[in-house]
């Protein structure tokens, strides 16, 4: 076997050096194959998968170098042991086996292992096809975390988007303030009892809620298109009225429409679409503006429907007095399965008592006596 006389240069990864593991029930062909990779990386070695695989998430190793036949352990069934292990799916394996047969090589190769080596190596060999593998692995690592960094980026000036138009809306409907504040915490609220219940588990993914969340102070953004005399009337509103205010779903739901039309694909925004569209929809049937009852409303919609009427309720209005929060617990209680899912429903009444500590932590006055106290020369 030749060697190098120069010291190969350390591989790192996010500012530390790139670490290897050897998983070999050789100790001595172990020590040989870390000798050959030190220098280059930090190495971590393993006489069995069984010893191996709890130590694999804490190690992060850049490469896993395997041992194809070990005593006691199947190593195909190690493979996929390693692949689906958190964390290691798209690390690279090499494997070293003495068996060149043409069926071990498409098993080895279906298997998703990067690569493969016999017995009789080359330190060459080795560090090279290692090293190659390693700096693909990081490459491909760096260019996941740039994706990420320009998806928190996006996400960052959507919201930002969303504050400042939810503020414009309020700044219409003088009669709301801090409503989308609270109905977007309220949501999270339900979202977050409803994925830890496992509730609606096949259409709520964590990424789903996020979005509603995200979307939630948004949904009454179809206000814009009302006139001011009826949106900010100081009485109650005639049917007429009522008939034009209640066209604000469909106003906010044509403009995110033609957000999409304009960007092609969007998820985030049919997201958004649906809620302003559907929150104020009934269980029953007998919402607004399409009738849609059940679960034909969309999620998003009927967990809205739940904080909104909740913050509406408790919320004092130029035509109506504030109920209390036990008022508001009661009228939504006698709403399950008529104009709210009962299952959402349910939830609600449950975390009801987190319900109430939104609303006094986010009540308008309290929050300027805070901005006060944090600029008191204002």
């Amino acid at each position: 076997m030749s060697s190098m006389t120069e010291s190969p240069e350390m591989l790192c990864w996010g500012g530390n050096p790139s670490r290897v593991v050897i998983i070999d029930d050789s100790r001595l062909k172990s020590a040989f194959l870390a000798k050959i990779l030190m220098g280059m990386f930090e190495v971590s070695t393993f006489t069995s998968a069984t010893e191996a695989l709890p130590r694999l998430t804490d190690i992060d190793p850049r490469c896993i170098l395997l041992d194809l036949e070990r005593p006691g352990e199947d190593g195909f069934q190690t493979i996929h042991d390693i692949k689906s292990h958190p964390g290691m799916a798209h690390v690279p394996l090499i494997l070293i086996t003495a068996t060149s047969d043409a069926e071990t090589e498409r098993r080895v190769l279906a298997s998703g292992v990067a690569d493969f080596v016999g017995n009789q190596f080359s330190q060459e060999i080795i560090r090279t096809r290692v090293m190659h593998q390693v700096e693909l692995y990081n490459y491909r690592c760096a260019l996941e975390e740039r994706v990420r960094e320009k998806t928190r980026n996006i996400e960052e000036l959507q919201d930002a988007i969303m504050v400042g138009f939810s503020y414009l809306v309020e700044q219409r409907d003088l009669t709301t303030s801090g409503h989308a504040q609270r109905t977007q915490s309220y949501v999270r609220c339900l979202i977050r009892e409803c994925l830890e219940r496992g509730i609606y588990a096949q259409e709520l993914t964590p990424e789903l809620g996020m979005a509603i969340v995200r979307a939630a102070p948004l949904h009454d953004m179809g206000k814009v298109g009302v006139r001011d005399a009826v949106l900010n009337k100081l009485s109650a509103l005639t049917s007429d009225e009522f008939e034009e205010m209640k066209q604000h779903p469909v106003f906010g739901a044509t403009a995110v429409g033609r957000m999409i039309d304009a960007l092609q694909d969007s998820a985030f925004l049919k997201v958004l679409r649906n809620m302003v569209l559907s929150h104020h929809e009934r269980w029953d049937g007998t919402g607004y503006p399409l009738g849609l009852h059940g679960r034909s409303i969309p999620l998003s919609g009927r967990l809205m429907a739940i904080a909104d009427v909740y913050d509406a309720l408790i919320s004092r209005r130029p035509y109506k007095d504030a109920l209390t929060h036990e008022q508001a617990v009661l009228m939504i209680s006698e709403g399950i399965g008529t104009q709210f899912d009962p299952i959402l429903g349910h939830i609600f009444m449950e975390c009801a008592d987190e319900f109430a500590d939104i609303a006094e932590r986010l009540r308008p006055e309290k929050q300027q006596e805070q901005k006060e106290e944090e600029n008191p020369a204002q």
